[in-house]
């Protein structure tokens, strides 16, 4: 397993859509079935849905619905670091 992780770039309509994506490996740090998670984004603590995407065809990048919050915390075209600090991620 990797020992550091990351987000997908975050798209413009990521942001309208107040999710952050994130990889194959950056899943194994989360549920492997549709929960709600515990994170802290850049400093704020959060509750978010999280849905691992797992297709009957094909895996795509899981979804943390983080709201429209995300706006004033992400910018468009960042790649965000996530790390595991307890029961919390932390995303920065």
């Amino acid at each position: 397993m990797p020992t550091s992780f990351q987000t997908q770039r975050v798209t413009a309509v990521d942001l309208k859509a107040g999710r952050i994506r994130v990889p194959h490996d950056t899943k194994a740090l989360l549920p492997s079935t549709r929960d709600t998670v515990s994170i802290v984004l850049r400093g704020e603590p959060m509750v978010v849905a999280y849905d691992p995407r797992m297709g009957p065809d094909r895996e795509r990048s899981g979804v943390l619905s983080i709201g429209r919050t995300i706006v004033d915390r992400v910018r468009p075209d960042e790649v965000l670091t996530v790390s595991r600090i307890g029961e919390s991620l932390t995303i920065d």
